[in-house]
């Protein structure tokens, strides 16, 4: 199986996924006005799809090792077609946050054997580059997706944002049916509670595993916690034109694809820790910036964007090398492995969510506050590991 042709496919799958969220993100601020709701239940049709997410991920790790990564693949895509027709057929917003639940699951097994693949098909430094390369691919669907979704909300309204979703849904359902062979091998033993329930376990004591889930997982929050109140801080708070919130999260994502491209061209000669910790500073820095800038008054889009986008460019190292790293603290089964890693990262990406919408209160400082405690939360993960 050629490698650069399945990293371009998982590309493609994982961009799927993606657009779930960006492309719906301009539509969010004006969906509480359109079902009659307020800011913070809208918010949940991000949060709980997240949390849909990261659940999703547990299931998905060992049916892929009990299956095969293919057949689990497009299960699991033809499961995101159908449930994002049912977004946009959503008649009040209680639908569409059970319809969003549905198609975080089904979006779970994009996440889970993205990284499954890429441990099956390459091998140490690799495997780096591979998932740098694969960072800065996919950064470039978040950057166009809001945009995009932007102008599709004012020609034709949000339920087109997830008529497109499953459109381009099942054209990459197809597509992996033609050209992604099987990658891993069938464990029998997979399914048995008593095996799921001592991988799982397993992974939870490992000390390395779970402190490097953590620093990955803190980058994910970040984003999160971004899309969610991005457009209420920006289009409502600060009077910025719908269209335009594309154009300011495509800064941040231009700015976590300089970090990943950077790191792509420095795995081959910095360590996996190194490269760590080298974009933790700046990521650490910028949430301390964004902190300064709300809590004193100085707050202005253009100061935000530095901040975030300084985040943003350090957290391209940091997601670039967290995944490897985790997986190859591991020696168990693949499958279970991504399948921890990811729920407890986008876990957290969900409570991210959550705080900012729990704690809405139509200023940026949830969204500051939410940063600065992940933010945290690294450098002490990333302490405890020192110790």
């Amino acid at each position: 199986m050629n490698p650069n042709l399945v990293l371009a496919i998982l590309i493609l799958a994982s961009s799927v996924a993606m657009m779930s969220t960006d492309l719906y993100a301009p539509s969010l601020a004006h969906l509480p006005a359109y079902f009659g709701t307020d800011a913070a239940t809208a918010k949940l049709s991000m949060s709980m799809n997240a949390l849909a997410y990261a659940l999703g991920t547990l299931v998905h790790g060992p049916l892929s090792e009990r299956f095969g990564r293919r057949p689990v693949f497009l299960a699991g895509l033809a499961g995101f077609t159908l449930f994002s027709l049912l977004c946009g057929l959503a008649q009040s917003i209680e639908q569409l946050i059970a319809a969003r639940v549905l198609q975080g699951l089904m979006a779970a097994v994009e996440g889970v054997l993205v990284l499954a693949v890429i441990r099956d098909v390459f091998r140490g430094a690799e495997q780096v580059r591979a998932i740098a390369w694969y960072g800065v691919a996919t950064a470039m669907m978040p950057a166009v997706a809001p945009i995009l979704g932007g102008y599709i909300f004012i020609w034709f309204g949000w339920r087109m944002n997830f008529y497109f979703l499953a459109g381009v849904a099942l054209i990459t359902t197809g597509l992996i049916y033609m050209y992604l062979k099987e990658s891993g091998r069938r464990d029998l033993d997979a399914l048995r509670p008593g095996e799921v329930f001592g991988d799982y376990l397993g992974l939870l004591r490992n000390r390395d595993f779970i402190r490097y889930t953590l620093i990955g997982g803190s980058t994910i929050a970040f984003f999160f916690a971004f899309v969610t109140a991005g457009p209420f801080i920006l289009i409502q708070q600060h009077g910025l034109p719908t269209v335009y919130f594309g154009y300011f999260q495509g800064l941040l994502v231009l700015s976590y694809g300089a970090g990943s491209l950077l790191t792509g061209r420095l795995a081959r000669h910095w360590s996996s820790d190194r490269l760590m910790v080298f974009g933790m500073v700046p990521a650490v820095c910028g949430g301390i910036a964004l902190l300064a800038i709300v809590f004193g008054g100085w707050e202005t889009p253009a100061l935000l964007a530095v901040a975030l986008c300084v985040m943003a460019f350090g957290d391209g190292p940091v997601f670039a090398t967290t995944p490897t790293l985790a997986m190859n603290a591991s020696s168990g089964r693949t499958g279970p492995a991504a399948a921890m890693l990811l729920a407890i990262e986008v876990g957290m990406g969900s409570l991210a969510a959550l705080s900012v919408g729990v704690f809405h209160d139509g200023t940026t400082r949830p969204l500051a506050l939410t940063c600065g405690f992940f933010c945290f939360l690294a450098v002490a993960a990333w302490l405890a590991g020192r110790k």
